[in-house]
């Protein structure tokens, strides 16, 4: 079974505003989200297995439309050029994407089993990524330079990802234009000790 785009958004929506209120993931009722919606819980519950599965999939979907665009961005990267271009843009389209309710979609991809195992497999094929534009952004390096940095930018990122989820949208693009210029600095660095 599948579920409209609108309609998928609408029950996101009312889970986190479920989540805010009781502040327990086990108080969201698919009943009661059918019922504000006016759809059958049969149509949700065959879309969604559980509460959980309402966030992991919402995860997806974000990630997918992220690692979508992204590719596509690297697929006509040729120059060095290019590919800082489109490292630089996936850190703008994560921003850009963040939902209101970013801060608790981060805070349940953190505590739900389901969505801590999808994060941890993002995060892999984000260092693979990040690895490849590093290669070919800023080259000339040694490998075990580009692995060092590499692993830095995931880190940074998440870090990041963690603050900015909790400050106002407009903030967000400011505190970005500054990881990019660290970033950007740090990987000039050949050598980097």
């Amino acid at each position: 079974m599948s579920l409209n785009p609108v309609l998928k958004e609408q029950v996101v929506n009312r889970a986190v505003r479920a989540l805010r209120k009781d502040n327990r993931i086990e108080q969201i009722s698919f009943a009661t989200i059918a019922n504000e919606l006016g759809v059958r819980i049969e149509d949700l519950q065959g879309y969604y297995s559980s509460a959980e599965d309402i966030f992991l999939k919402a995860q997806q979907k974000d990630w997918d439309a992220i690692h979508r665009y992204w590719d596509s961005k690297i697929k006509k990267a040729k120059t060095p050029g290019d590919f800082k271009d489109a490292f630089n843009a996936f850190f703008e389209r994560v921003v850009k994407n963040l939902s209101n309710d970013a801060d608790l979609r981060l805070e349940m991809s953190c505590y739900l089993k389901s969505c801590r195992q999808y994060r941890e497999k993002n995060r892999k094929k984000l260092r693979q990524k990040f690895n490849r534009l590093i290669k070919r952004g800023w080259p000339g390096k040694q490998e075990k330079v580009v692995a060092r940095q590499t692993e830095l930018v995931v880190m940074i990122f998440y870090g990041f990802l963690d603050h900015v989820v909790h400050i106002p949208k407009k903030e967000r693009v400011k505190i970005l234009r500054d990881l990019r210029n660290m970033l950007n600095l740090h990987l000039q660095d050949r050598r980097f000790f």
